[in-house]
């Protein structure tokens, strides 16, 4: 009997190649910042300081009141959206045919464009209450409304928008293409009009109704363990 030529054939084919395990990890590491992303944003969102109104004036007195719950809000709020812009860019991957593929990639770049600039953003936290603790109130907001007026300024914030459809838009991409059900579009549309009509005051029922509005990356996510879950 004449032994194999290539003996090591069948274990070779068992094996991962080295891109292929560099790919799954990346898929992996995708979706846990998929979920990760919302969950810091929920936790954020539950440690900002309680805000009066909407006015400057209440804005920067609620950032100088607590530094510690400042703080730890804006770098939970940071790192969160951080973790959701990154994680989106894995969400077109969960797209197998032509239904939803260009409205979820728009979606996901869109997203991860408007959550990477706010991400940033999230330190006007950190200056607004130094300001608000050493200098006398109408100087703080003085010097806040000239900062929000800066004439490149809404180049900058004004990309926020750009997350908010983006994420839209991966719901409808995900939805058109069967990777999930048409009520997360519904909640998350739900969840953007309460956003409209809800007093500030009311800072947990804004905080958790604002964090689902970052439900579509949370099921983004659990879908993409049960696609790697399935494949293994």
């Amino acid at each position: 009997m004449t032994a194999p030529a290539h003996p090591v054939t069948a274990t070779t084919d068992v094996l991962p190649e080295p891109a292929d395990r560099a790919s799954r990890f990346l898929r992996r590491a995708g979706g846990a910042a998929l979920i990760a992303g919302p969950l810091l944003m929920f936790a954020g969102m539950m440690t900002c300081p309680p805000q009066d109104s909407d006015s400057t004036l209440d804005y920067v007195t609620s950032l100088a009141r607590d530094s510690f719950l400042t703080e730890l809000s804006a770098i939970l709020l940071h790192y969160g959206l951080i973790a959701g812009a990154l994680g989106a860019m894995v969400v077109p991957g969960l797209v197998r045919g032509r239904k939803g593929r260009w409205l979820t990639l728009f979606g996901a770049l869109a997203a991860a464009l408007g959550l990477l600039n706010v991400s940033g953003a999230v330190r006007d936290d950190w200056w607004r209450m130094v300001v608000g603790q050493q200098l006398p109130s109408d100087v703080a907001i003085r010097i806040s409304d000239t900062v929000d007026g800066s004439a490149f300024m809404p180049l900058w914030s004004g990309t926020e928008m750009f997350a908010f459809l983006g994420l839209l838009a991966l719901c409808a991409g995900l939805a058109r293409a069967g990777v999930v059900g048409w009520w997360l579009t519904a909640v998350y549309l739900g969840a953007f009009v309460a956003m409209m009509f809800i007093p500030i005051h009311l800072t947990y029922v804004v905080g958790g109704v604002f964090s689902m509005l970052f439900l579509p990356l949370a099921v983004a996510g659990v879908r993409t363990f049960q696609r790697e879950r399935a494949a293994a």
